[in-house]
């Protein structure tokens, strides 16, 4: 019964605020303050944590989760292909290898510089998600997809990105010329000219594939470039979650001790890392506006203090402990806090179920999505919860710590 006296105190204390308007006016201000400093908080962690993940999805698709290379080499493909399905199968889902080189696309008006990216058509979508984004000539069903790269690219054809079929008026069935880059001992560029068909328009979203990126087959590839084997072998796991990546990453490693075998992210350290700063940033930015916030808690409290400074005199007088007397207080603004947070965290996973679910905010091209991307994760609202728990918390304990040093015989004097 001791135990619960300061709590059932503290609750009257909050149900019979109308009693003094300018306490309950606070007791509002307070609350409303902390809902919207939380829901704040939460709604822009959802969309930051959405910006992450999609970009993530986007690029993880299109570019294999993990990637085998020899800086200056090329890798025999059929070779280590066998040795690892037979020796690291248990973590492959799909496994396939590609070569970068550089080509001059030439439509007589004028000249852009491309990455001709070669591929094996027959087990790249296996790997990445590049069979997905091609939009002209569109697949009849979705499970043709991953039989439409194999037909589209033949020898001596391509798929090329939309920016850069706008850009030059390329149409399907068109035949356009590139000049390959000849090897020179001279101090001058010696170019040969080779022409390919286009057999596809896809469009990724990224601007370096959209207007910079060609595909074509491997053997094409070779056959311009007067080469042999692979410059990469991509792998696709499992498994997607980071942990498992990691793990897989290093079995890989250890069976292939003189290649190096990196992450999809090492492709892109500014974009990742990045991300990842401007959501703790967004967060300790935000997490000032629910302080901000919690202040509001002290200038309520001694306000309650001031106002009940006779009850408190009583209560002491009557033999009630200091830690009693500071934990009537604590409860008062917990609860505040407790509420409004629950209130805001609901109000936002609102919003993000709306964000989510109905994309309807368009962004402009700059950004690498379309839509205002949102996504939750319980584990942000936990952080978010506890944070704002914690805040308030530190905001309660100044007054209630000053309620517990109260002088009985100086207020008994004047009141």
């Amino acid at each position: 019964m001791i135990q619960s006296l300061p709590a059932l105190i503290a609750w009257r204390y909050l149900r019979h605020k109308q009693k003094d308007s300018n306490i309950a006016v606070m007791i509002k201000i307070c609350f409303l303050g902390i809902v919207i400093g939380t829901f704040a908080l939460m709604l822009t962690l959802i969309i930051t944590n959405g910006f992450e993940k999609v970009i993530h999805e986007k690029m993880r698709g299109i570019n294999a989760p993990v990637v085998i290379y020899s800086p200056g080499q090329k890798l025999d493909y059929d070779a280590l292909e066998k040795a690892l399905l037979k020796d690291c199968g248990n973590v492959i889902a799909g496994i396939s290898c590609n070569s970068v080189k550089q080509a001059i696309l030439d439509d007589e008006k004028n000249q852009t510089v491309l990455f001709l990216k070669g591929i094996d058509p027959a087990k790249e979508s296996s790997v990445t998600t590049l069979a997905e984004k091609i939009t002209l000539p569109l697949a009849k069903k979705p499970s043709e997809r991953s039989v439409l790269l194999p037909k589209l690219l033949t020898p001596n054809s391509m798929l090329v990105g939309y920016k850069t079929a706008q850009e030059h008026g390329l149409e399907i069935g068109q035949t356009v010329t590139l000049l390959i880059p000849e090897p020179t001992g001279k101090k001058r560029l010696s170019l040969r000219s080779k022409k390919v068909t286009v057999a596809g328009i896809f469009k990724i979203g990224l601007e370096e594939y959209d207007n910079n990126m060609a595909f074509v087959t491997m053997d094409t590839l070779n056959s311009f470039f007067d080469e042999q084997g692979v410059d990469q072998i991509i792998i696709k796991l499992l498994q997607q979650s980071d942990r498992y990546e990691t793990r897989a990453i290093a079995q890989l490693q250890q069976r292939l001790p003189g290649l190096t075998v990196t992450s999809w992210k090492n492709l892109y350290p500014a974009v990742v890392a990045s991300l990842k700063l401007e959501k703790y940033v967004m967060f300790f930015i935000l997490a000032l506006i629910t302080l901000v916030a919690c202040m509001n808690m002290i200038s309520l409290l001694f306000m309650q203090i001031q106002h009940k400074r006779r009850d408190i005199a009583i209560f002491k007088a009557m033999g009630m402990a200091a830690a009693h007397m500071k934990t009537i207080f604590l409860f008062m603004g917990m609860s505040i806090t407790l509420c409004a947070s629950l209130v805001g965290l609901a109000l936002a996973a609102l919003a993000g179920f709306v964000l989510e679910r109905y994309p309807f905010i368009e962004l402009p091209d700059v950004y690498y999505v379309s839509y205002l991307p949102a996504r939750m994760d319980a584990e942000i609202f936990v952080v978010v919860f506890i944070a704002t728990l914690l805040l308030g918390f530190l905001a309660t304990w100044i007054p209630a710590t000053r309620a517990s040093r109260v002088v009985v015989a100086q207020i008994l004097r004047q009141e």
